[in-house]
């Protein structure tokens, strides 16, 4: 078994020097391997071939090295290899996550980001790095379907999950545990787990330009002031709602109002979107007068079912790439690689 290891960077890239974690990717491969060989697993013979590597905290993580990463994966042979493992920081895990699962859907070997909450060298008692590259590789060994995941044993009950990557969302505060609609929890077995349906050949090999930072991501508060933010400088605007799909609309004038930054957007040539959106059971009565306001011809667009974190990645590849936009017309509103969630 053949394995190419891409490591980006994050905490399982680190050492700690000097009380600060400091990236040391070569250390890190070499930390890995070995305690995978030393793991007791039945892959424990598996070959890894080290690839790119982008020194990157994932604090940092950009759409500039998602492009590095994208032309990176452009000219691997996936055929030379049975599975694909990415190093990667928790931070933005979920983001990097939804994204390559959405570039790489198809390449036809299972994709598995790993990540740790604590550098390897505080030992399996603190760190989960360990425990998630070799619950990767042993996803890969056992014949998992070809697709992008995430293997990660959460910290508050020592159980390991298999991820799809498309429905990963970001840690939240002050926990270290990642969630995601059907996980599967593999501590015990690989049982349970099926593939998701995955287009015909790869988005990767189909973008005709690179992505660029044309979507400005806003979540909604208390207290917000949509006159603070230059919108026309962006393609699109993802919005965020709260738990029951609803977001502040007032007056419709005031600059705290959702209708004031459709009617900005509208005017400075702006598509502006809701996510997480909802459509099914009983909703508050904002949420049509929400939708149903037209300003200059435009309203605002809700996508369904997927997670914050996909729905940025889709917009970001739609209005980055005309190739998208004419290749798959209805790429923001279906079930791309099995992202949908409701």
């Amino acid at each position: 078994m053949n394995i190419l290891l891409v490591l980006t960077g994050g905490t399982i890239c680190t050492s700690v020097r000097d009380g600060l974690r400091t990236l040391d990717t070569e250390a890190a491969s070499l930390r890995l391997v070995e305690a995978f060989r030393n793991s007791g697993s039945a892959f424990a013979d598996a070959r890894f071939t080290v690839g790119e590597r982008f020194h990157t905290l994932s604090e940092n993580m950009t759409v500039a090295v998602w492009n590095r990463m994208a032309d990176c994966f452009r000219t691997v042979d996936f055929s030379r290899f049975d599975g694909v493992i990415v190093a990667h920081g928790t931070d933005t895990l979920a983001y990097t996550a939804s994204m390559f699962a959405l570039l790489l859907a198809g390449v036809g070997v299972p994709i598995v980001f790993v990540s740790s909450n604590a550098p390897l060298e505080h030992g399996d008692a603190r760190a989960n790095g360990a425990a998630n590259f070799r619950a990767a590789v042993e996803c890969v060994g056992g014949g998992i379907p070809p697709g992008v995941y995430v293997t990660y044993r959460n910290v508050s009950d020592r159980r390991m999950y298999l991820h799809e990557a498309c429905r990963l969302r970001q840690c939240g505060d002050y926990s270290e545990d990642f969630h995601s609609a059907g996980a599967v929890d593999i501590t015990e077995t690989l049982s349970g787990i099926s593939g998701a349906a995955s287009p015909s050949a790869p988005l990767l090999y189909a973008l005709d330009e690179p992505l660029t930072d044309c979507v400005l991501h806003i979540r909604p508060y208390v207290g917000i002031r949509y006159d603070a933010y230059g919108v026309e400088k962006f393609r699109a605007v993802l919005h965020g709602a709260y738990h029951s799909g609803t977001a502040c609309i007032g007056d419709g004038h005031a600059p705290g109002s959702i209708l004031y930054l459709l009617n900005r957007c509208a005017d400075g040539g702006t598509e502006l979107y809701l996510s997480p959106a909802r459509n099914q059971g009983e909703v508050y009565d904002t949420v049509p007068a929400m939708l149903n306001h037209v300003h200059g011809g435009k309203r605002i667009i809700p996508l369904y079912g997927t997670t914050t974190e996909t729905a940025y990645c889709k917009l970001l590849l739609w209005h980055s790439c005309k190739s998208v936009r004419e290749r798959y017309p209805d790429f923001l509103t279906c079930n791309f690689c099995g992202e949908a969630i409701q």
